[in-house]
């Protein structure tokens, strides 16, 4: 298995990927403040059932947020 750790180092740069250039955006599409995002961009790991929404939202599996594994990432424009 290939570094399967929980890291909460790599949450932020992961959010970071999903939201791009678009934190309004994001936080509006999930229900989220903006301070919460920015929180979230800076690593702050959200609640379980944050978490799970941005996993839904994103099409990426909770594990992708959490740990160093590294699977392809597929923007969800594509993914869809």
């Amino acid at each position: 298995m290939e570094n399967e750790e929980f890291d909460p180092g790599v949450f932020g740069a992961r959010i970071r990927e999903i939201v791009q250039d678009e934190p309004k955006a994001f936080a509006y599409d999930l229900g989220l403040s903006l301070s919460a995002v920015y929180n979230y961009m800076n690593g702050r790991v959200p609640t379980t059932d944050v978490l799970f929404r941005i996993a839904r939202y994103s099409g990426q599996p909770m594990e992708w947020f959490l740990t160093r594994k590294v699977d392809a990432f597929v923007p969800r424009a594509e993914a869809a």
